[in-house]
């Protein structure tokens, strides 16, 4: 007799919950940045930046004749417009973004990343990093990451903060404003208004 397998599926590897993964993203990201010459000046845009690079049909739409270029690299690179989601693209941002901050942190004490003022890149040491991740998502995402600082990079901070409202929809900015009151003494009364 066999033993009796369990009925329980093996559990799927969640890139997001890697640490090691997400750092390995983030890197790839600002080598792209400095292998095009662009400059990213704070972690609100590198977040951006990151969030789209990995989900580049968000800002990439299928209707203006312009586009057709890099939909057609984001396609060749192995994108797809129809993967599924459990979570909002909104809600999946706000999760990204409080990330972002200890990643790069990580980074940063690795000696990968400096920072000088508010600009982030990546040291010598990174660049030999990024150079030595050869896979296909590592490709694809440099496609993508270039796509997306193309377009992004050049955006005054107004102008990209309505876009992303535009993309991401009104609902990613409740879950923003509730991150931003925690910790906030609420009196028992406003607590049972609730």
């Amino acid at each position: 007799m066999t033993p009796a397998r369990s009925a329980r599926p093996e559990s799927a590897f969640v890139p997001e919950s890697s640490a090691t993964f997400r750092m390995g993203r983030l890197l790839l990201l600002l080598g792209v940045a400095r292998q095009d010459g662009r400059t990213i000046d704070s972690v609100d845009r590198l977040a951006y930046y990151e969030f789209f690079a990995d989900n580049p049909w968000v800002i990439l739409g299928d209707g203006a004749p312009s586009d057709a270029n890099d939909r057609d690299s984001l396609r060749l690179a192995g994108f797809s417009q129809t993967q599924l989601s459990y979570a909002s693209t909104g809600h999946r941002f706000a999760s990204r973004r409080e990330r972002i901050r200890g990643d790069l942190a990580q980074l940063i004490t690795f000696g990968l990343v400096r920072l000088a003022g508010t600009r982030f890149s990546t040291t010598e040491g990174g660049d030999q990093l990024v150079a030595n991740m050869q896979s296909s998502y590592a490709d694809a995402y440099r496609s993508s990451a270039s796509i997306v600082l193309r377009r992004l990079v050049r955006l005054s901070n107004k102008r990209l903060e309505e876009n992303v409202e535009e993309w991401l929809g009104h609902s990613w900015l409740l879950v923003d404003l509730l991150d931003d009151v925690r910790g906030a003494d609420l009196s028992p009364a406003s607590e049972k208004g609730l």
